[in-house]
């Protein structure tokens, strides 16, 4: 520990060479890496409220990762805790073989030096499947090598040998300097790291508290997660497959002291076999997310209440369509959730109880890329930091007008710079701005400085200026054999209070719901109108289409008796793009408009057509089929071609086996010879027409009951 010791204090001194003053936090997690090249970026432009998707990422994960951006938003460079890849996506300068491990749930963290541009810590911790072996270690990157692309300038110190899968970072009461959480294994021991303006602190803050977490392997897995106000820490531990019902999973809540760096109070949260595996915070710290994804559920609680017994109360539950298992607070506020796929699902509301925390299942398409087990990791409040930031209040939605509040715990004389994302600016601890246009979002940004501090706070909040943002959209599948619809909901509609779709269908007829389906009961065009309504008439939205009812359907012919062996032709009266006869049996084609039957015994064919506008019809026809009790075969024939008793064949049971039906010449010739039960002779041998007179047929079948049958006779052939 001697020799670690004198490694850290050497990097102190190394650091301090790079300070300048350097706002911190905002926009610092804008860009998100994670999974098989997955990513998203949350832009400030004006008008975005949603994450667009990056489809340039480098980086393949498992679970853990990281990113970091600069207070712009820009790229800087990301990690999956074993190769770091610059702004280029390209492995960075000294970037590989880091001690990190891509099955770590926190694989990795990225905490900047507070005051300074360029130089930026990477912890790592390693996994389960490497028995833990590597510990906490932690590299530095010094951004301004490399044409400004960064370089690992110091590699894998070992911060502390005792690890588990869990790591987490927060900031200081101060508002500057940060706090990195480790977690010994097997134990209740967490550690608190210091990085202030002079770099990492050698010595930590150790705490004591909670159960000690021996129970078995999986309990050194897991997250942590410290709440944007900095004063609970959550931890999670991964549960067996077949927990044993009298000791339930748990999670661990505890106090979290950001001034001193101390955990205490730890308490258990548990309900019977609830299998929890991650956590994560809303803006406001009041809300507590875990998952429990061999449940497919989501469970929120009021984390800030006084018992354990009470945040357990508390609980509601929300069901997802996949397995959930990882959760990550967003710079819109919003709550991200992963699992392997080409989507993400996002909690929109998440500090508001219950269902109207409006939970979307595969609201983000992430294609052509997919997450894997985990996301992102940062530091507890660049999504929102509660004490040292600022709240709104929108006074005039019509007009854009916001009041807004500024607060600090920074020590010292403190200014303000204001940044409103449209150009303008104010040096006011509580300024009033109107935004124009309104109806759009803005990236608002605070940068607090102070006389005593070594760096500033940079805040910044993604903010609607009207409360909410309206682009009616919406398109529709029709189904016109029915009349029916079901219309889909385009529209942006992004609010902070309460809102509601119209719909006006055109027919007297109105809905409120987000995707109705309605049925229309004539033919004929529509107008439909869709309206966003949100408490303001003057930023309300709405768009009208145009919608075309028409019929479609198809018609079977009418039921038929047949004798078997006899065809039918089954015939439609509708023109279609695709036609399908089911079932299929003794049919010569099921794709087609007219297709030939002939069946041996009684049968329904269903006919099913469709259109390429995607209208469908249904119909069917009952074919009643004649048995005979014995094999009949006509006693003459006329195979002169005009479509009349052209063909001589034997008739008989649906259920008999023909094996031979031949047919000789008075003189013992063999003019004809088929074992196919439909088939028969049209008089010919090699094209030629045969001469009138006496012919001997013969016939060897098998009999509805297994016996063979035999046959022969004679008949005339007339001309």
């Amino acid at each position: 520990m001697k020799y670690l010791f004198g490694l850290r204090k050497s990097t102190i001194i190394f650091l301090s060479h790079f300070f300048i003053c350097f706002a911190l936090q905002a926009q610092q997690n804008n860009n998100w890496y994670f999974g098989q090249r997955a990513g998203i970026r949350f832009s400030g432009s004006p008008g975005q409220v949603t994450p667009v998707t990056l489809t340039d990422g480098a980086m393949i994960t498992d679970e853990g990762s990281a990113a970091i951006s600069d207070s712009n938003g820009q790229l800087l460079f990301y990690t999956n805790g074993i190769t770091v890849f610059n702004r280029q996506h390209q492995v960075m300068l000294n970037g590989n073989d880091l001690k990190g491990n891509i099955s770590s749930c926190q694989a990795a963290i990225i905490v900047p030096v507070p005051g300074n541009d360029s130089i930026y810590y990477i912890f790592t911790t390693d996994a389960i499947e490497n028995n833990f072996s590597s510990g906490y270690n932690y590299s530095i990157v010094n951004m301004k090598r490399d044409n400004g692309n960064g370089e690992v300038v110091s590699k894998n110190t070992l911060l502390w040998q005792s690890c588990t899968e869990r790591l987490t970072a927060a900031r200081h009461q101060n508002g500057t300097d940060i706090w990195l959480i480790t977690n010994d294994n097997n134990s209740n021991i967490f550690r608190s790291w210091l990085i202030t303006c002079n770099g990492l602190q050698s010595n930590p803050v150790v705490s004591q508290a909670g159960v000690i977490l021996t129970q078995h392997l999986l309990t050194n897995t897991g997250y942590m997660k410290i709440s944007p106000d900095g004063k609970q820490l959550c931890q999670t531990h991964f549960p067996l497959f077949d927990p044993d019902v009298s000791n339930p999973n748990f999670v661990q809540l505890f106090d979290f002291d950001n001034t001193t760096g101390q955990v205490t109070n730890g308490r258990s949260v548990m309900f019977d076999n609830a299998m929890y595996v991650a956590c994560e915070y809303s803006s406001d710290s009041k809300m507590l997310y875990l998952v429990r994804p061999y449940e497919r559920k989501i469970d929120q609680l009021e984390a800030t209440l006084p018992s354990a017994a009470a945040v357990s109360a508390s609980t509601i539950s929300i069901s997802t369509t996949s397995p959930v298992l990882t959760l990550q607070l967003a710079p819109n506020e919003k709550i991200y959730t992963f699992r392997p796929g080409q989507s993400l699902g996002v909690i929109n509301s998440p500090a508001v109880k219950g269902a109207g925390c409006n939970f979307q299942d595969n609201q983000l398409d992430i294609s052509p890329f997919s997450a894997r087990f985990g996301s992102p990791s940062f530091i507890n409040d660049v999504a929102y930091d509660p004490n040292n930031s600022f709240s709104y209040v929108i006074t005039d939605s019509c007009s854009g007008r916001v009041q807004f509040t500024a607060i600090s715990g920074m020590p010292g004389t403190l200014t303000w710079s204001w940044n409103f994302g449209d150009g303008n600016t104010s040096t006011l601890q509580n300024p009033v701005h109107t935004f124009a246009p309104a109806n759009q979002s803005y990236t608002v940004s605070l940068t607090i400085s102070s006389s005593v501090s070594c760096g500033n706070i940079k805040s910044s909040r993604i903010i609607k200026p009207t409360g909410t943002i309206t682009d009616a959209d919406f398109d529709y599948v029709v189904r016109c054999d029915s009349g029916y619809i079901r219309f889909v909901n385009k529209s942006l509609f992004e609010q902070n209070g309460g809102g509601q779709y119209l719909w006006d269908f055109g027919d007297g007829n109105t809905s409120t719901a987000a995707n109705p389906i309605h049925i229309y009961n004539r033919e004929g065009f529509y107008s439909v109108k869709l309206k966003l309504l949100t408490g303001a008439a003057c930023i309300d939205d709405s768009l009208i289409k145009q919608v075309e009812i028409k019929n479609f359907s198809v018609t079977a012919p009418p039921d038929q008796t047949i004798t078997v062996g006899q065809s039918v032709i089954l015939s439609t009266n509708e023109p279609a793009d695709s036609f399908l006869w089911s079932p299929d049996t003794w049919l010569s084609n099921s794709n087609i408009r007219n297709p030939v039957a002939t069946p041996l015994e009684d049968i329904v064919y269903k006919v099913t057509a469709s259109n390429n506008e995607g209208c469908k019809g249904e119909d069917s026809v009952r074919i009643t089929v004649l048995q005979y009790d014995d094999i009949y075969i006509p006693t003459g024939f006329t195979p002169n071609d005009d479509g009349k008793n052209d063909i001589l064949k034997p008739f008989y049971h649906g259920q008999v086996i023909l094996k031979e039906f031949s047919i000789y010449s008075r003189w013992g010739q063999q003019v004809f010879s088929t074992s196919l039960r439909n088939a028969g002779w049209n008089g010919k041998v090699k094209g030629m027409l045969q001469q009138a007179g006496v012919y001997v047929w013969f016939i060897k079948a098998i009999g509805k009951s297994g016996e063979t049958i035999e046959r022969k006779g004679t008949f005339v052939l007339i001309r």
